[in-house]
């Protein structure tokens, strides 16, 4: 069984989940010309491309192959010399370099906990100093809609994301909410935790 997003994915009028998130769109605001970018867990390039758009360095990743094929569409079409996409699975990726600015928007959930927790240890040691990590996570507040069950491995405890990040300084923190429709009216309800840590120099 493949989830729902899955054949958003081969769709090109739209992306998945929607526009860049605010919080996004607002720190890219603060980034030198020509920063380093790293969206982990991209989907179909909502982050990704939009930060391409606008001249970043941005490496991107994703296991589904949908996900990624469609931002190379995108790249090629666009010409987007400055966006890397590739297929790769987060818990295996291996960091080569440090980044100005890593994201992670909607992936942890889905991994085991010992995974994710992992994965953001190796962002916190490759981002640079002054650099950004934006990430946003479900949580345990509300329960676990039953067609996403299957696919939720590891959730995240609500404020545990904040905890990981006490050593830096943490500009914006959202713990909040929401509810969203998808084909064939599914309808979720989720609790989330939304965060924009900097990494600074003497943390």
């Amino acid at each position: 069984m493949k989830p729902f997003w899955e054949k958003d994915y081969l769709a090109d009028t739209y992306y998945a989940f929607g526009n860049p998130s605010e919080e996004v769109v607002e720190w890219a605001k603060t980034l030198q010309a020509g920063a380093s970018i790293l969206d982990i867990g991209c989907g179909d390039g909502r982050h990704a491309v939009y930060l391409a758009q606008l001249g970043f360095e941005v490496e991107a990743i994703d296991i589904s192959e949908a996900g990624i094929a469609k931002i190379n569409r995108y790249k090629e079409l666009h010409q987007l010399h400055t966006l890397q996409a590739i297929v790769q699975d987060a818990t295996t990726y291996e960091f080569k370099r440090s980044f100005d600015l890593i994201i992670s928007h909607g992936l942890f959930h889905f991994l085991e906990r010992d995974a994710w927790h992992h994965i953001i240890q190796s962002m916190q040691i490759h981002t640079k100093q002054q650099g950004i990590n934006i990430i946003t996570v479900f949580t345990d507040e509300v329960e676990i809609p039953e067609d996403l069950a299957p696919f939720i491995k590891g959730i995240c405890k609500e404020g545990e994301i904040k905890e990981l990040y006490h050593r830096w300084s943490i500009p914006y923190y959202r713990s909040y909410q929401f509810e969203d429709e998808h084909d064939n009216n599914i309808q979720h309800c989720h609790a989330a935790n939304k965060l924009v840590a900097v990494k600074t120099d003497e943390r």
